[in-house]
């Protein structure tokens, strides 16, 4: 390897490194500050959001073709507790099929707690200890938008392309604007999960709606919220993303 090469490469493993140490800190941060609790399964805006989750990435998963998931190979990556995963579980996936990586530790000792026949492992997206083509569906919730820094953004996008199969579907759940008072998340528009996913055909819903609304009225009036996500796109926080390889591209592999 060239010396420069060498250079350029020691220099995004330092850029990938800093960006996982900022990661972790703002997590740690978040989870000193009590915030988890806006986001516990029981606050009726959270089991609102969940319905909504459920219903679009199941539409997702049957436009891809999958109505059965017994031999769907899928991989989370940034999987937290596990609760995608054990939502295939829940619909008919098989354990030994699933995997999940995340930085965290402690996500990781919660997934495991949970659903102890699934792989999970202690991992970073840049670096996945998976095969090439090994997995049919590779999927990031709520990822990207955690990744401030483009170039560690793209090298998790670029992991998540290298294992995914020829003719698999990458799913992706985020957030499609950048909160004004949380620094430490961005946006992820269309634009960008183009960027990340050159050589992609790109499917796109947004749904949830916006959270303060949401927690107002979802305890006292749900169908409103409903209603109010329904025919009010510009109120919609997130996107749901579903790609798959153009044909020419993985034809010319």
């Amino acid at each position: 390897m060239k010396p420069e090469m060498f250079t350029g490469v020691a220099a995004e493993v330092a850029s990938y490194r800093e960006e996982e140490a900022r990661i972790r800190t703002a997590y740690a941060h978040r989870d000193q500050s009590g915030k988890r609790g806006l986001y516990s399964w029981w606050q009726p805006d959270v089991l609102l959001s969940y319905y909504r989750i459920q219903a679009v990435t199941a539409a997702c998963l049957r436009r891809a073709g999958w109505n059965e998931l017994s031999h769907l190979r899928a991989l989370d990556v940034g999987c937290g507790t596990g609760a995608w995963l054990r939502q295939l579980l829940a619909w008919g996936g098989r354990a030994e099929n699933l995997h999940g990586v995340d930085l965290l530790a402690d996500r990781i000792a919660a997934a495991r707690r949970l659903a102890p026949d699934v792989d999970y492992r202690q991992a970073d997206g840049w670096q996945l200890p998976y095969a090439n083509a090994s997995m049919d569906l590779v999927s990031a919730h709520t990822v990207f938008s955690s990744i401030l820094n483009e170039h560690a953004r793209a090298g998790v996008a670029a992991e998540m392309t290298r294992v995914l199969d020829p003719h698999g579907y990458i799913l992706i759940f985020d957030f499609r604007i950048s909160h004004p008072l949380n620094p430490d998340t961005i946006g992820i528009r269309r634009r960008e999960i183009r960027r990340l996913f050159p050589g992609f055909r790109q499917y796109a819903q947004s749904l949830i709606l916006a959270p303060p609304i949401a927690r107002r009225l979802a305890p006292v009036a749900p169908w409103l919220a409903v209603v109010i996500e329904a025919l009010c796109p510009l109120l919609r926080t997130h996107n749901v993303f579903l790609l798959q390889r153009e044909e020419k591209t993985y034809q010319a592999r």
